[in-house]
């Protein structure tokens, strides 16, 4: 059976069909090897490994690396594309320069005399770990603003979130996030500090280049109202328990940095504000929260 390439494609997941012509044009390109999906390598053994580097929907970086002897070998190409040309033609030229930087000679040496025979390296694509330049894209660190519902029939939240992502499988990532918000009016001063934690599945690309994300979260919030009438100022603290479901839209812009959009819908029940025995509003106790801001991937 031929040697395998497996290869790696960041960030990931890749649309199935523009990955399948990739690999495809990749095999048909090596005359003494084949191109598998990492993902989809299961118990065989890979001989080398090609990792697939799309910094924005034009350029696109290619690393390739075979074992040999103690050390891999890597050789890398870098390719520009028109905005006119097709998805698919890029991703087929992607495949056929993989192949082209695999039958390097220096990557598949002469065979040794039969008395002395070379013995493959049994590596897994793991431990073919490429250059560090090229393993961006596996955490996700996000900074944005927020706004949205705050209090019922008043002034609405406006903040700010700090969120970390870490993936756990292909297509999962754990979250969390820390979010600070505030909704002030003549009459009260609202304050939240809550912070989430949940998971995620990523989703099959909408538009070309914008990845998207799927998340569940459970939220724990401490919210802090001051109440201002007559002169005086009353503060109430409660934590109040709830969860959300978001979406969020990642734009790679340069290197490992990104746009990164979100919207969740949330429920966390109701909490009223009373003062002087006298109810005056209420925290909405569901609502929708959308965020702006940016990323990095390391």
């Amino acid at each position: 059976m031929l040697p395998i390439v497996a290869v790696q494609i960041a960030p990931g997941p890749a649309v199935p069909a523009l990955e399948e012509q990739l690999l495809r044009a990749c095999s048909a390109g090596l005359e003494r090897a084949r191109c598998v999906s990492a993902r989809g390598l299961g118990d065989e053994r890979a001989r080398g490994v090609a990792v697939v580097s799309w910094a924005s929907a034009e350029h696109v970086s290619i690393e390739v690396g075979l074992a040999r002897g103690e050390q891999p070998i890597w050789v890398s190409r870098e390719l520009d594309f028109l905005a006119a040309d097709p998805e698919a033609e890029r991703w087929r030229a992607v495949g056929f320069t993989i192949a082209l930087l695999a039958d390097d000679p220096r990557f598949w040496p002469a065979p040794e005399p039969p008395e002395q025979p070379v013995a493959p390296i049994d590596v897994a694509p793991a431990e073919l770990a490429p250059p560090p330049e090229s393993r961006g894209g596996a955490w996700l660190a996000e900074v944005r603003g927020l706004g949205g519902s705050g209090v019922a029939s008043g002034p609405m939240r406006w903040g700010a979130e700090l969120r970390l992502s870490v993936p756990i499988a292909s297509a999962f990532f754990a979250t969390g996030s820390v979010d600070y918000a505030v909704a002030r009016d003549a009459e009260l001063d609202v304050r939240w500090l809550y912070a989430s934690l949940g998971a995620g599945l990523y989703l099959p690309a909408l538009l070309p280049n914008i990845d998207a994300r799927l998340r569940v979260e459970v939220l724990g919030e401490n919210v802090t109202i001051a109440v201002r009438r007559d002169g005086l100022t009353e503060r109430q603290n409660a934590w109040v328990p709830g969860v959300s479901v978001g979406g969020d839209l990642l734009w790679p812009v340069a290197d490992a940095w990104l746009l990164s959009a979100r919207a969740d819908a949330w429920v966390d029940g109701s909490t009223t504000i009373v003062s002087a025995n006298q109810r005056i509003g209420a925290l909405a106790g569901a609502g929708v929260v959308l965020g702006l801001g940016a990323g990095y991937r390391f």
